[in-house]
C-alpha cells in the first residue's frame, strides 16, 4: 500500500512587535520590606509593568524568565513567596500549554479583587488578551476590511481642513480622525496603518462624545505609546472613553 506524503506546509514567521513598556507602577509597602528579597523585588516590578489599572495581569512565567533572564523555576519559587507575602494573588489559574493564568498584583491590601476591578472598569478595558482577541476575530469575519460599507464611512469622517491661528503662531490640525491614526501608527511603530472596522467603530465612539480632533489625538498617542504590543485596532482605546 503506498501513501502520499503532503508537502511540507509554508510557514510564515511574523516580527515580533518592540517592547513598548516604559514604567512599572509597584506597591510601596514591597519597597520597605525588608525581609522580601531583591530577586522576588525584581520579579514583582516586572509583573507591575505588565499589570493593568486593577493590578490584573495574564504574563506568563515564561515570559517572565525570558526578561530577567532566569529559569522558569526560579521564577516560579519568587511568585511563591510574593503570594505568601500577599503582594500578588492567583485569581485564575490557567490550563497547561492554553492559558496563561490570571494574576493580581495587590496594590491595596484592604480592596479585595472584585472591589479592585470595579475602580478600574471605568476607565480601562478589563477583558483578557484571549477574550480581545476571539471577539476582534469574530468582528473581521462578519465585516470585510474592504467593504463597501467601510469605504463610504471611511469618506463620511472626513473633515474639511481649517487652519487655525493662535498668537500668531500655527497651531497643529488634523483633517480626520482617521488620519490622526495612520499618522500616530507611522510615528509610534513606523508602519502604515490599514483602518479596518473595528477602528471605524472606535472613531464613531469618539465623534459621539463630541471628543475634537486635537484630544483624540493626544489621548490616543498616550494610549499607544503605553501599550506593550503593537494593536491591531484602537477598539480597547474607545472601551476608555
Amino acid at each position: 500500500m503506498n501513501f502520499d506524503i503532503p508537502k511540507k506546509p509554508k510557514l510564515k514567521l511574523k516580527t515580533a512587535m518592540p517592547d513598548q513598556r516604559q514604567i512599572a507602577v509597584m506597591p510601596l509597602r514591597a519597597l520597605k520590606d525588608k525581609t522580601l528579597r531583591n530577586g522576588a523585588i525584581r520579579v514583582l516590578g516586572l509583573v507591575c509593568s505588565y499589570a493593568n489599572r486593577a493590578g490584573i495581569t495574564w504574563v506568563g512565567q515564561e515570559r517572565l524568565a525570558r526578561d530577567l533572564g532566569v529559569t522558569r523555576s526560579a521564577i516560579t519559587q519568587y511568585i511563591t513567596i510574593l503570594k505568601k507575602k500577599n503582594y500578588v494573588e492567583i485569581l485564575n489559574k490557567g490550563r497547561k500549554l492554553n492559558f496563561t493564568s490570571t494574576m493580581r498584583v495587590i496594590y491595596n491590601e484592604k480592596l479585595c479583587a472584585a472591589d479592585a476591578i470595579a475602580v478600574a472598569a471605568s476607565t480601562e478595558d478589563l477583558r483578557s488578551p484571549n477574550m480581545i482577541y476571539e471577539e476582534e476575530k469574530e468582528m473581521t469575519k462578519k465585516a470585510p476590511k474592504t467593504s463597501v460599507r467601510a469605504v463610504k464611512t471611511i469618506k463620511e469622517y472626513i473633515d474639511t481642513k481649517q487652519a487655525n491661528q493662535s498668537i500668531g503662531e500655527a497651531t497643529v490640525t488634523y483633517n480626520s480622525k482617521l488620519e490622526i491614526v495612520g499618522l500616530l501608527y507611522g510615528k509610534i511603530y513606523k508602519d502604515k496603518k490599514t483602518i479596518n472596522e473595528l477602528d471605524l467603530k472606535a472613531i464613531e465612539v469618539a465623534e459621539s462624545i463630541g471628543l475634537s480632533n486635537e484630544q483624540f489625538a493626544h489621548d490616543l498617542e498616550l494610549w499607544l505609546r503605553a501599550r506593550p504590543e503593537r494593536p491591531a485596532s484602537i477598539i480597547d482605546y474607545s472601551h476608555g472613553l
